[in-house]
């Protein structure tokens, strides 16, 4: 151990059979329960920075069996941060050509194949090369160590530390660590042990097999990712690592409760389905390693517990089509290690560590599991929505002009990153609220025909051309004073809406943009604001404003972070959006009532080299929005309601009231 002079109290008590192994001082020590790959990021990325690691495994080595296969660009820019990318490229193939859907005959039904020139790719290595890898340059760093053959057996939580005991043998040893991470898989005995629920349902009939085998497939056209669509022969044939290893995966139907094991039948199915959906002489295939495997698609009510956390498939699962369990995996990895760093290495407290477990959490339930679920039905469903969304999704895929389609089909990795710089969501809707202040020097008729008649203008021609902004409104603010919150100085608020936040900053970079929008200037360039996605809205019976009028009066409220790490939990977005929402129920004012949570990246390279680059985006952590038909009802509404809705605290929100000019 690299320990700057401290080590371990190491005990050995004869007379009640148990080792006692602790560290004279665990303040900047970890333990991790798991060594597959998501166990030994983890650790590896804490070692690197310098935090001693022990890292526990029953089994007595790296897992062999047959599972993950690729390592998508946001997984593969983490490992660039902890230096190993290199070796991972050295090991495994890079697969820069996209992803085929074909038929269980081999027909090609649509495809994805990237633009000339991008740079991104994924890699394809088998998760047991990857495994050693990982093991290697963890302990390479000297500070960690691995404990193959030890068992978890139980914990004990205490203020600043945790108790665990592993057995070896019938060696019972106590440990002591600061932080304790559960990354022992779908069966966790951390997470059983702390008695948190695997929530979410199995595919009970639906019997899953992975099976590796040898083919020259390349040389027939196949890309490095196939889909099988079928109703029974559906399947994934996917590059496994360099030459001619590949991998086959895909489900059986049964009668009785899917497991863990393999009768013969059953293989003599894979192999007769294997042959029908590959080209050539099939008598060629080499079979190599088969696994079975039940799957589901579940999560943990919780990722922390005290000093306690969990990561990978220890606090989730989902199926295999798409490559998204291991990848959201990773990214937890990624994740959960910052903010210990941030904990034990810069004194940040605690709480960091809760946004962890939400904001995974969240990312695993409205991203991972429902993409994944998709992903599947797309191939034998032949439920009546899902063949019309199979139809859909092929359809957008041969559109040339559908550029949003393709990125939320074929880029559903960029979405599950929490830490990426370069990467951002392909999947989910946002609203981009920008402040408009006139330009001192300008006169007031100048600043409005420019933004109002000549900005509106090119956003109008603009979307004709590429539609895909979904809707803009001007809202004038009419400098409403109001009890209990601030009122920015700002003249206007641009509301655009957007399908991802991917598609604005690829937006942003476009030579059509940067030579007209991203040249006109008209206004103040510091400007202030936020991206957000909608969390939850309510509407009583109305007629919506449309294009070219001007819309019944609005009011914002932006809730302003206090500090850079400054969130609002899950928790509190259900209870404000049932409290606000029950409160325009009851009240005949409002007309509408919606509620969004910022999603704004933190890096300075979304809006790097735009005219958005010196503004303020990172200040508002929540927006809302009343919609009123009147100016009096709005201020009349937020005098009566204040307290319930400001909270009685000042420098907490600042608000608009204003008149919106609903433009498309």
């Amino acid at each position: 151990w690299k320990d700057g002079g401290e080590a371990f109290i190491d005990i050995h008590a004869n007379g009640k059979g148990i080792n006692i192994q602790r560290w004279q001082n665990v303040e900047n020590r970890v333990a991790v329960v798991g060594a597959g790959p998501v166990g030994l990021f983890t650790a590896l990325v804490l070692a690197k920075s310098g935090i001693n690691v022990m890292v526990i495994e029953a089994a007595e080595g790296i897992n062999q069996s047959p599972r993950a296969v690729a390592y998508f660009p946001p997984v593969l820019e983490e490992f660039a941060r902890a230096g190993i990318i290199d070796d991972v490229i050295a090991a495994g193939e890079k697969n820069a050509d996209g992803c085929d859907w074909r038929t269980a005959d081999g027909v090609k039904i649509s495809g994805i194949d990237p633009p000339p020139n991008d740079a991104t790719f994924a890699v394809c290595l088998s998760q047991p090369e990857l495994g050693e890898i990982l093991r290697k340059r963890l302990l390479e760093t000297g500070n960690a160590k691995i404990l193959f053959n030890h068992e978890f057996q139980r914990l004990e939580q205490r203020e600043e530390y945790v108790l665990f005991w592993t057995k070896q043998g019938s060696d019972i040893t106590e440990h002591t660590c600061r932080y304790l991470i559960g990354a022992d898989g779908g069966r966790s005995s951390v997470r059983q042990s702390l008695g948190i629920h695997l929530e979410g349902y199995t595919f009970e009939q639906l019997q899953f097999v992975a099976i590796n085998f040898q083919y020259n497939l390349r040389d027939s056209g196949w890309k490095a990712a196939n889909f099988i669509v079928d109703p029974v022969d559906w399947g994934i044939v996917v590059k496994r690592g360099k030459g001619t290893s590949w991998r086959f995966a895909t489900g059986i139907q049964t009668d009785s409760q899917a497991k863990n094991t393999l009768d013969e039948a059953t293989i003599a199915v894979v192999k007769k389905r294997l042959c029908r959906i590959l080209p050539g002489d099939t008598s060629e295939i080499q079979y190599e390693a088969m696994a079975p495997y039940v799957v589901h698609q579940r999560c943990a009510s919780r990722f922390r517990d005290g000093n306690v956390l969990l990561a990978g498939d220890a606090a989730h699962l989902n199926n295999p089509v798409g490559g998204l369990g291991l990848t959201t995996g990773f990214l937890d990895a990624a994740h959960l290690a910052k903010a210990l760093k941030e904990v034990l290495l810069q004194g940040d407290h605690p709480d960091v560590l809760t946004t962890y477990s939400d904001v995974r959490r969240r990312i695993f339930l409205e991203r991972t599991s429902p993409l994944s679920t998709s992903n599947l039905r797309r191939l034998f469903s032949q439920d009546p929505e899902d063949i019309k969304e199979r139809k859909e999704a092929f359809a957008r895929l041969r559109d040339p002009k559908d550029f949003v389609g393709k990125t939320q089909i074929g880029l559903p990795d960029f979405c599950l990153s929490s830490t990426s710089d370069k990467f951002f969501d392909t999947y989910g809707e946002v609203t981009w609220f920008i402040s408009v202040t006139r330009i001192p020097e300008w006169t007031q008729e100048m600043f409005v025909h420019e933004y109002k008649v000549v900005h509106a203008d090119m956003t109008r021609k603009g979307a004709e051309k590429s539609p895909v902004i979904r809707r803009y409104v001007q809202l004038e603010n009419l400098r409403k004073s109001v009890s209990g919150t601030e009122t920015p100085h700002w003249d206007y608020v641009t509301c655009l809406t957007w399908p991802s936040l991917f598609i604005i900053n690829v937006g942003l970079q476009t030579p059509d943009y940067r030579e007209t929008a991203g040249k006109h200037i008209f206004c103040r360039l510091d400007q202030e604001g936020c991206l957000m996605t909608q969390m939850d809205k309510y509407r009583k019976t109305h007629k919506p404003a449309k294009p070219a009028e001007v819309g019944p009066v609005q009011c914002l409220i932006y809730q302003i972070r206090q500090n850079s790490k400054d969130e609002f939990s899950s928790e509190w977005f259900l209870e404000r959006a049932a409290k606000l929402k029950s409160l325009s129920a009851s009240d005949s004012r409002p007309r509408e009532y919606t509620l969004w949570r910022d999603v704004t990246p933190k890096t300075a390279n979304y809006f790097h080299e735009s005219q958005f680059s010196g503004g303020s985006w990172l200040q508002y952590k929540a927006l809302e929005k009343f919609i009123f038909e009147k100016e009096d009802d709005a201020v009349s509404f937020l005098k009566e309601h204040n307290h319930d809705i400001f909270g009685g605290e000042s420098g907490r929100t600042q608000t608009v009231i204003g008149l919106p000019d609903v433009i498309l």
